[in-house]
Formats: C-alpha cells, sequence, structure tokens
C-alpha cells in the first residue's frame, strides 16, 4: 500500500476578488456584475520639455511607478526632439521621477549623464526604453532590479561611455540598490522580440514571469500579441525554445476585431499591459489597440488607431480569461481632451493605502499620427507639432475594485470558499441609498468545486444572526450576535451567503 499525503487545506485563497466569479454556485435572479470605471486625475510635473530637450516629445511613458518606504518612485521613458526629418524619431532615454503624494512629481537633477547636452536633465545610464522595475527575491542580490528593450545601441552622450555592453536588439537585465545607480546584469539579450516587454515578480509561487511582445498573424493580417516566460532566477527562462515555440498568452480574436469595429477601426491588437497580484489571481489591463486602415500585407507593425484599457484575469499567469462582454476599464477620452486619442499605461499597479492608482499616458492625437506607414516623420507636419503631445494621469479607484457581484433590490448569492483560513472575515463592499449586506455561512455538501451547500446555514452563523453592514470599506468585518467565525471547525468546507439590496461585494478576504 503506498501512503499519499493528506490535501493541503491552506492553499485556499485567504482573499478573493469578483473579477473573478468562477466559485459562484448558486444565486438569484436580480443579482448582476458591475464593472467600475477609475477616476481620471491629471499630474503635474511631468510635462514635456522645451524644443530640443531630453523629454520634448515624451516625458513619462512606459516604465515603473512604485511607492517605496512611503515616496512615490518612478523609472520611465522619455523622448527627446528632433531637429532634421533624417533623424531616428524612435529614440528612447530612461528618466527618474519623484513625488511625495503620487501626483506632484519632480524631475530631480541627477547629474549622472548627457549633461553636456541636456544639462539638468533627470535621466539615468539605463539604456534603451525602461520596460519594468521590480523588486526582486533576496538571492539576486539587489534590491532593484530592471528590465530594458533596446533596440538600437547606447545613445551618444548617454550610455555610451563603455559602462553598458550591447549585443544586438533586445531585453536586457540591470541591477541596483539605491535605483538610481545601475549595473548590467546580463551581456546578451533574454530575447529578441518585439519592443514592449513587463516583467513580473511572482511572490506567490515564487517565481519570475516576462510577458514580451510578439508579430503575429489572425487570418492574413499581422498584429502585436505577447507569449510569456518563467525563471526562478530571472536570467535562465522557460517556456520559449526559438521561434514559433513559445507559451502563448495574448493574442486577439474575431471578438476583439468587432469591438474595434464598434469604435469605427479594423482590427484590434494588444499593445501593452499591465499587472497586479492580489492573493492567487492574476490581473492585467490590456491596452487594446484598434487599428484603422491602411493594414500592413506583411509582417509589420500596424501604426493608426486608437486604444483603450479593458481587464483580464488569470489563476496562474499563462492563461487568461476576460469579464463577459470584455467591458472597458479605462476609455480615452472626448475629441480634444487631454486624452482622446491614444492611452496607454505604465507596467504595475500602485497600493497606496486603500487605493490602488495606475498611472496612464495620454495623448491628444491617434497612434500613428504624423508618422508615414515606413515609420519615417511626415516632412509636411513642423516638427514642434510632435512635441509636448503626451499628458500623464492616474487612474484611481479603491483596492481590489475591479468588479464586483451586486443586487438593487434584495438578492442573494452562495460562494464557496473552502475551509476557515484564518479568526476572522471581512468583506470588500458598500452600500447606497439605505442598503444592506447581511451573511450567512453554510457548510458545503462536499469539499469539491461547484458542489452545493449541505444547509442553510452554521448554527449561529445564519442571516438574522449576522450584525448588518452598511456603508463603504475595503475591509469590513462580517460579525454575528453570539458567535465568533473562530469558532466554526477547521476542517469544515464553506459556504458564504450573502444578502445585498442596493450594494455591492467586490471580494472577500480573510485575517
Amino acid at each position: 500500500m503506498v501512503k499519499n499525503t493528506p490535501l493541503d487545506h491552506s492553499r485556499y485563497p485567504k482573499k478573493h476578488i469578483f473579477l473573478d466569479v468562477d466559485n459562484l454556485i448558486e444565486w438569484d435572479t436580480g443579482i448582476f456584475q458591475h464593472f467600475p470605471e477609475p477616476v481620471k486625475i491629471p499630474t503635474s510635473g511631468l510635462e514635456c520639455g522645451p524644443s530640443g530637450s531630453w523629454d520634448a516629445r515624451v516625458a513619462a511613458g512606459w516604465g515603473t511607478i512604485m511607492k517605496d518606504n512611503g515616496i512615490f518612485r518612478g523609472w520611465i521613458c522619455c523622448m527627446p526632439g528632433i531637429c532634421d526629418i533624417s533623424e531616428n524619431c524612435d529614440v528612447w532615454l530612461t528618466g527618474y521621477i519623484e513625488s511625495e503624494d503620487g501626483i506632484n512629481w519632480t524631475k530631480p537633477d541627477l547629474k549622472i549623464t548627457g549633461q553636456k547636452r541636456w544639462p539638468g536633465n533627470n535621466l539615468l545610464k539605463l539604456p534603451g526604453c525602461v520596460m519594468s522595475v521590480v523588486k526582486p527575491f533576496p538571492e539576486m542580490g539587489y534590491r532593484y532590479l530592471a528590465l530594458t528593450i533596446q533596440v538600437a545601441p547606447p545613445f551618444p552622450g548617454v550610455c555610451d561611455d563603455g559602462s553598458i555592453r550591447f549585443n544586438g536588439p533586445g531585453d536586457y537585465l540591470f541591477g541596483s540598490d539605491d535605483g538610481i545607480h545601475w549595473n548590467q546584469i546580463t551581456e546578451y539579450p533574454l530575447i529578441r522580440h518585439g519592443d514592449w516587454a513587463c516583467l513580473v515578480v511572482d511572490n506567490i509561487r515564487r517565481r519570475y514571469l516576462l510577458y514580451q511582445k510578439m508579430c503575429s498573424n489572425h487570418g492574413l493580417v499581422p498584429r502585436r500579441s505577447n507569449i510569456v516566460l518563467e525563471s526562478k532566477d530571472a536570467i535562465r527562462w522557460e517556456n520559449y525554445y526559438g521561434y514559433r515555440q513559445w507559451q502563448d498568452c495574448f493574442f486577439t480574436d474575431d471578438y476583439d476585431d468587432l469591438i474595434a469595429s464598434m469604435n469605427g477601426y479594423r482590427i484590434a491588437e494588444y499593445y501593452s499591459h499591465s499587472f497586479y497580484q492580489t492573493g492567487y489571481l492574476y490581473i492585467a489591463a490590456q491596452t487594446l489597440f484598434m487599428v484603422g486602415l491602411p493594414l500592413h500585407t506583411s509582417v509589420r507593425q500596424n501604426p493608426n488607431g486608437r486604444s483603450l484599457i479593458r481587464l483580464a484575469f488569470s489563476h496562474d499567469g499563462k492563461n487568461w480569461k476576460h469579464p463577459a462582454g470584455r467591458p472597458v476599464f479605462i476609455r480615452p477620452g472626448a475629441p480634444g481632451d487631454f486624452d482622446s486619442g491614444f492611452i496607454t499605461s505604465a507596467s504595475h499597479f500602485v497600493e497606496s493605502g486603500d487605493d490602488l492608482l495606475l498611472y496612464c499616458s495620454g495623448s491628444r492625437d491617434n497612434h500613428g499620427t504624423g508618422i508615414r506607414s515606413d515609420f519615417s516623420l511626415d516632412p509636411d507636419i513642423p516638427f514642434d507639432a510632435h512635441e509636448r503631445r503626451i499628458s500623464v494621469y492616474v487612474a484611481k479607484m479603491k483596492k481590489d475594485r475591479f468588479a464586483s457581484v451586486s443586487a438593487n433590490f434584495r438578492s442573494r448569492f452562495d460562494v464557496e470558499i473552502g475551509y476557515r483560513q484564518g479568526n476572522q472575515l471581512y468583506l470588500n463592499a458598500l452600500t447606497r441609498n439605505n442598503g444592506y449586506i447581511r451573511v450567512a455561512i453554510a457548510r458545503q455538501s462536499y469539499p469539491l468545486h461547484l458542489c452545493p451547500r449541505k444547509d442553510e446555514s452554521i448554527d449561529g452563523f445564519s442571516f438574522d444572526d449576522c450584525i448588518p453592514i452598511a456603508g463603504d470599506s475595503v475591509k469590513i468585518p462580517v460579525k454575528f450576535k453570539n458567535k465568533k467565525i473562530s469558532d466554526i471547525p477547521l476542517d469544515t468546507p464553506l459556504v458564504l451567503r450573502i444578502e445585498l439590496s442596493h450594494g455591492e461585494v467586490f471580494g472577500y478576504e480573510w485575517e
């Protein structure tokens, strides 16, 4: 006889948000899913510089914003102005920014590089376009890890002093202890595909994920797509074995093309993604690029179009799903607004108290405006018309409020939650217009996915035993009149039952 080990009940999520509703097992007809959109807040201090400056065309694109020891820090991409049509217009530099409140920013005079050409700049010796800055696992030996993409040799006067080794275009890694001074870790590119990538530190599964832009075909139309690589040390990567031998991740389909068509365009592509992890759930804010004519008839990137941002979620970081209808998360503004054209976002969400922030770049013009089909500048458009067209704003929301299970008039729904994972249970919820929320806890008939409840409620944990909840908080304790949740045996599979009227429940969390 072979003895196997018992199931590990601690693997049940301690936190769950209702962007994912796969664990709902019963609900009334009055229950629906609601997808609130974040509030847009303009920033100050991240405006583009004057003509000829290091950030005349883009002052803070791509990159990463993080809250570090109470200070907001940003590693962002700059785009200098140009003076002649013959110059390469697709030039990226890496800058550093700081803020006390995440809204009002400064570009510190670092005096590190490029001082002869651009005195007073905030540039770093990180070549090319900075994609992500993360805090790696301790064994990496650095406090910060940066992923950059170089499409050309180090820029003259900025990163060409011999400290950067360039062995062709692709993704490179750098390490730093202060986020200002960087050492090159990889001498050769990790991968040589595309001009966008994102590095993610997965603290739950102790691994790194690398999302990489890839050009692929859907039908006979080329479009931007994504693959994903995995690593334990950020140096050696799996799931990539050469051309057309990779882990597919984000690929648009016919339904996405229909969304593009409803917005006046022909096809859809994935331009970039921002990532966030809450418990075992992975979340991506996807820049869906809606492309118009002319479409390329060779494997190239289509330049002309507009974008919106929407959500996807995953249980493993590799296989992704969309909420029903693929609703818009952040939409471009009305014609003439600062973000009426192309919008995109930084690499990661930022947690700040009870809020969740996503830094976005918005343009008044569509992607491809002033650029010809071969990506050269249109000589009929003045140089200064290419400058100061990008604005940075914050999409702000309450933490983990990507979607809710909601009701107007009194309705109920049941959720399988596994075994008790703590002594206190909290809801992320809100009520309006004298609404309320009540909770009951029942036994699940069997600890198996989608099994119904065994009873209406455990003794002492019925709806009538619950102290009603009202208000607005990301962490409201669930309390009962005569018993504590810690009284429930640890070996009991549970169903969380929620009754709500004029309210929303965004998720639950064990202490």
